[in-house]
């Protein structure tokens, strides 16, 4: 019997899919044996290669390590990988659909692969209709695999229904089998809203035409710290950036709290209001008396901050060598760039907006496995899934 395959598509890039995949794995294996369950990653393009040289997309790492399915061969699971630069060369190509046909038949393979498996988990990647230059859109690719389709909705009542009326009739005229919604991201106070005027009987009325009515199989909260980086996260994205201290201690791996910027003169920072423990503190690289206060700060919390990012790093206003020793003595990971404030509050929103699972964050994969126990309709997905 072939197995049954589950296509976790969403609204956007970072919608929540990897979450969802570690969430509903860990809640097969009390139905599945493991060994019976499968996960593949389709299309792929954050990379990351493996100590024999072979590349596969981060989250088929991140399943690895977290969501105790064992014996998987990972070299078949990251099939199609469409990293920087591809679609450029795609379009330069005189023979597309040779091309489109060779990745159709990769994620065939794949996929025959695990036919000994039960249940196989499969991954979207970004909104809907990334990879529909070469004809792998995650409409395509759910079509072309026989999949149903759980896809991954935003909070929100209007912004949620808005999104829901571009993807839902992406899939339909693409044909493809939703079966149902998750709601993910829900400000906790206001998920009993988002229940009470987003219904099945509302999506049901909006979208009749698919093969099964549309079901909701949850309402997820926000969790504080799952969507937010660490300070390597957060390094990765300030590519110049000077590191002060080592970056490979477990400081950097810390989940960060939220932004703080400082431009108060010295002697108006009242830092026991204004800092709290893993906050990203965000200074200019003159502010000597400020950076000073601010270790000596951190130094006294039974959690210290986060990190520190010092901008406007220019030589005329570098960070001063005492400073230096106190934030290496300190261990606060830290980073000195040229970049002027605004910029690095910039990058540093888009990196809290667009953080995936990290193979450190043990942590919020409890949270995770957690939030899905309380939260996801489990016997109603099994029921309508996997029967």
């Amino acid at each position: 019997m072939a197995p049954k395959i589950v296509y976790i598509t969403g609204f956007r890039q970072h919608a929540g899919k990897t979450v969802a995949s570690i969430g509903l794995i860990s809640l097969l294996r009390k139905y599945i044996s493991p060994e019976k369950i499968g996960y593949i990653k389709p299309v792929g393009q954050e990379l990351i290669q493996l100590s024999d040289g072979v590349k596969v997309d981060k989250d088929v790492k991140v399943i690895e390590k977290f969501c105790g399915i064992p014996d998987m061969e990972l070299e078949n699971l990251s099939p199609v990988q469409l990293g920087s630069g591809f679609t450029k060369a795609y379009l330069k190509n005189n023979d597309k659909t040779k091309i489109s046909n060779g990745f159709a038949l990769d994620i065939e393979n794949s996929f025959a692969s695990m036919a000994d498996k039960d249940v196989i988990i499969a991954e979207g990647t970004g909104h809907p209709g990334v990879g529909g230059i070469v004809g792998l859109s995650n409409a395509h690719v759910g079509n072309l695999i026989g999949a149903d389709i759980l896809y991954i909705s935003g909070g929100g009542i209007g912004k949620a229904l808005d999104m829901l009326e571009v993807d839902l009739s992406y899939f339909l005229h693409m044909k493809s089998n939703v079966r149902g919604i998750l709601f993910n991201r829900l400000i906790p106070n206001k998920i009993d809203t988002v229940k009470e005027y987003i219904t099945e009987k509302l999506l049901q009325e909006m979208y009749p035409d698919f093969e099964h009515p549309l079901s909701i199989y949850g309402y997820l909260p926000t969790i504080d710290d799952l969507p937010n980086p660490s300070m390597a996260v957060v390094k990765k994205h300030f590519k110049k950036a000077e590191v002060i201290g080592d970056y490979k201690t477990e400081p950097w791996h810390r989940t960060c709290r939220t932004i703080k910027i400082i431009s108060l003169q010295e002697e108006y920072l009242d830092l026991e209001k204004f800092l709290h423990s893993g906050d990203i503190v965000v200074i200019a690289a003159g502010s000597k008396g400020r950076i000073k206060k601010i270790v000596e700060y951190s130094d006294k919390l039974s959690n210290p901050i986060g990190g520190i990012i010092i901008s406007c790093a220019v030589e005329d206003r570098g960070l001063k060598p005492e400073n230096v020793d106190r934030i290496i003595k300190s261990q606060i990971p830290t980073l000195l760039l040229s970049d002027n404030t605004e910029t690095v509050e910039r990058k540093l929103f888009y990196t809290f907006e667009n953080t995936k699972i990290q193979l450190y964050d043990n942590k919020k994969i409890i949270e995770i496995e957690e939030m899905f126990k309380e939260h996801f309709q489990m016997e109603k997905f099994m029921d309508h899934f996997l029967n």
